[in-house]
């Protein structure tokens, strides 16, 4: 009894084991996507081929197979890249993420202003708002606050002036109850665009000191990370998460995007090692981590028009973007679109209890299941729902994420090919 006791313990110890290194797996490539060396995987510094070169080579490690000799499908796009921010308020520096941000079209623009401040008020007095105007030395920093104003009409359109460099007006300050977030742009404006929270603009402002330098490329040259394992079929079944994130804005000013979407990119990879480990699976098995979802899903549109195999041989397109909370269940994008996919999927839930809840949402395009979407390709997308630090800011980082239902809905996602598999053998 005493052996078999033991056997038992023994054995349960293995399995916990076994499961805590699968949560270490994922947590360690967490930890990496999210690191400082990598700018949160944007485009400064070349954040985006830094994680892709990282990645190629844990596929490599794992055995992952290319399609052509190389994990890397490169393609460019146009992107303004913030290299440097510095805002100063009376000799203060304000905080980035914090106090302020950059728009993601924000231009350069160098040295120190006498802002001219426009509320409601002044700006329901176009006149005097003209004459202080031309009155202020040039160029101008143009500070827009306009909280109380009942014309949007009316702000808008000293907006554009600003926007337009009229009047010698090289930067705009605009000030908002709560710092808003920003990200990626692939635009270039004119001037130097700031958004601010009211509580870090003081009563009295003399001097505005700003040093801002942007980067627009045309052409810049990023990639996403693909790599394969062949099954007992031809047709595939491909998993896919964007690794891009919101990327840094200067040295030190970098959003870690674990939630969104490092989460969904180190499951991709998860399920490439599940894949590898496990028996030759019946569908060929994909992994597809793309660039450029967070300015346009670029790197899954690249792919939809570029792919590396008949887009007819998809079986069906699993997409994982922000996937490690679950406290309040799941969301499943294009479930509407797809009706036996989402049966599948909720057979499976209600069978083994995986999730709390499965809603079916329409297929939008919110995420890099959409360009597969549009090309006639079965596809649908996983979100999970509940508290974490997520958002597109300093609060997204790894360790806030609590990996709630990560291990169920891994299980949940690897049942769904199991199920395919069975309607075509009866």
């Amino acid at each position: 009894m005493k052996r078999l006791v033991l056997l038992l313990v023994v054995s349960f110890s293995i399995i916990s084991i076994a499961a805590a290194q699968d949560t270490q797996f994922v947590r360690k490539q967490l930890m990496q996507l999210c690191g400082p060396q990598m700018h949160g995987r944007g485009y400064y510094k070349r954040g985006d081929s830094i994680a892709a070169v990282y990645m190629a080579e844990e596929f490599r490690k794992l055995g992952i197979k290319t399609f052509n000799g190389d994990y890397l499908q490169r393609f460019n796009f146009n992107i303004n890249t913030i290299n440097k921010t510095v805002v100063k308020f009376n000799g203060k520096e304000l905080q980035f993420n914090t106090d302020y941000v950059v728009a993601p079209m924000c231009g350069s623009l160098s040295g120190k202003f006498s802002p001219v401040r426009v509320n409601a008020a002044l700006m329901n007095r176009p006149e005097k708002l003209i004459a202080m105007l031309n009155a202020s030395p040039s160029p101008r920093v143009l500070m827009l606050d306009s909280a109380g104003l009942k014309n949007p009409e009316l702000y808008r359109f000293v907006r554009a002036l600003a926007m337009e460099k009229q009047y010698g007006i090289e930067g705009l300050i605009e000030v908002f109850a709560t710092t808003p977030g920003t990200h990626p742009g692939r635009g270039q404006l004119k001037i130097a665009h700031i958004q601010v929270g009211k509580k870090a603009v003081p009563d009295s402002l003399d001097e505005v000191e700003i040093q801002i330098e942007n980067e627009y490329n045309e052409h810049y040259p990023t990639q996403n990370v693909i790599g394969y394992l062949p099954g007992q079929t031809d047709q595939f079944i491909v998993f896919t998460a964007h690794y891009d994130g919101y990327g840094s804005y200067g040295e030190g000013n970098y959003n870690a995007a674990a939630e969104d979407n490092a989460s969904g990119t180190a499951m991709v990879m998860d399920l490439a090692r599940h894949y590898k480990t496990d028996e030759k699976p019946y569908y060929s098995v994909a992994f597809m981590l793309f660039s450029g979802e967070e300015v346009g899903l670029m790197g899954s549109k690249n792919y939809a028009n570029n792919p590396l195999f008949p887009l007819n041989k998809i079986k069906l397109v699993i997409n994982l973007d922000m996937v490690m909370t679950g406290q309040d269940g799941v969301i499943l994008f294009g479930g509407i679109n797809r009706p036996n996919e989402a049966a599948i999927v909720q057979k499976i839930n209600e069978e083994n209890q995986y999730m709390k809840s499965v809603d079916n949402r329409e297929g939008t395009a919110n995420s890099d299941h959409f360009p597969f979407q549009e090309k006639g390709v079965p596809a649908i997308f996983f979100l999970t729902k509940g508290p974490s630090g997520r958002g597109h800011g300093p609060d997204d980082t790894y360790d806030k994420l609590p990996l709630y239902a990560y291990e169920n809905l891994f299980k949940l996602v690897t049942k769904i090919p199991v199920e395919l598999r069975k309607q075509e053998v009866r």
